[in-house]
């Protein structure tokens, strides 16, 4: 049996700000090339330098920002091989490219992929995280939608807002996608989003959302805060005020359902690779179904997100195990189990 296609599924709209981004990106393509055409008069270099320009910027600001993270962290155990660090890297650099050059400036309103797989017991709604729109979960939501899961995402504003805005924009789309599958929601939100799902769930505690899946969400902070712009960035600092005031709303009952799923470099794994990578699904697998059999009967109880703790045992024990998109599709096996 497959999953019937959603029915009345609203039409997404672009991202403005992206937009705008990616009119920015083709602007500065032309002013490097009318550049290197003055410099040179050569053809070839006119067209390489247009296309390896941007490739270039992201490059060197991801070597910044793992070099900052490497000299951030003193624990010599944590860091990467150097032969992995640079893996990484690679892997980092093409999944920017990919996700935050193509797909958001120009697919920020393509249609998710329709369930092709066996029926799944729940929903998946998509949140990404800063920055980024609801392109960033396209590959993403392709691995899923092959296993049967019916998906959905959105698009959060203001860009540079404050993360509690986001609350009823999430709560409505939980809400809706909800009435349209008649399905009980998983939430999965990729770094920022993760923090905006811990948000509402804790101002909307009847919501039909069944868990919370993070993936790379800074439940403790983030150094990466302090090159930032905006209200959230500042909220995503290490010590924040409103990260240690979410922690105080948060129960001990949601707490104790809650799970994380963090990048790890020292296995090839980093921030916006978790869009893309595919290797983690073994590595999920153990920690959901570790995390279903304590699952409540209660529905809201069964949220997962375990760097909502705080710095606790259990949140290190779970945030050292490295996830992408497939390791989602295990846990959320798991967690249709449990709800059968």
């Amino acid at each position: 049996m497959t999953t019937p296609p959603p029915a009345a599924a609203r039409r997404a709209r672009p991202s403005r700000p992206h937009l705008v981004y990616g009119g920015v990106q083709v602007g500065l393509s032309l002013v490097v090339a009318a550049a290197t055409w003055s410099a040179w008069h050569n053809p070839w270099a006119t067209v390489l330098w247009t296309m390896l320009w941007l490739p270039v910027s992201h490059a060197i600001a991801l070597a910044a920002g793992f070099v900052m993270a490497a000299q951030a962290d003193p624990t010599p155990a944590r860091r990467a091989p150097a032969g992995v660090g640079i893996a990484t890297w690679a892997y980092e650099c093409a999944a920017s490219i990919l996700l935050l050059d193509l797909y958001q400036p120009w697919r920020s309103a393509a249609p998710l992929p329709a369930p092709s797989g066996p029926a799944r017991a729940v929903a998946v709604l998509l949140l990404h995280g800063y920055g980024c729109n609801r392109a960033f979960w396209l590959r993403f939501a392709r691995h899923l939608a092959d296993a049967g899961y019916q998906c959905d995402a959105i698009n959060l504003g203001p860009i540079f807002g404050d993360i509690d805005e986001y609350a009823p924009q999430i709560a409505g789309a939980a809400q809706a996608l909800a009435e349209r599958t008649r399905l009980p929601v998983v939430i999965v939100g990729h770094s920022m989003g993760g923090l905006a799902a811990r948000a509402c769930l804790s101002r909307h505690p009847t919501l039909p959302v069944a868990h919370t899946i993070t993936l790379g969400s800074p439940h403790f902070g983030t150094l990466h805060a302090r090159h930032g712009f905006g209200v959230n960035v500042r909220q995503m600092g290490i010590g924040s005020e409103w990260l240690i005031a979410l922690a105080n709303r948060e129960t001990d009952a949601e707490r104790a359902h809650h799970l994380d799923l963090h990048v790890s470099r020292q296995r090839g794994v980093s921030h916006a690779h978790l869009g893309v990578a595919r290797r983690a699904q073994r590595c999920a697998r153990s920690a959901g179904a570790r995390v279903a059999r304590h699952a409540s009967a209660r529905p809201r109880a069964r949220a997962r997100n375990a760097g909502a703790r705080g710095p606790g045992t259990a949140a290190r024990r779970v945030t050292r195990q490295p996830a992408a998109c497939c390791g989602v599709r295990a846990t959320l096996q798991d967690s249709s189990a449990t709800r059968r």
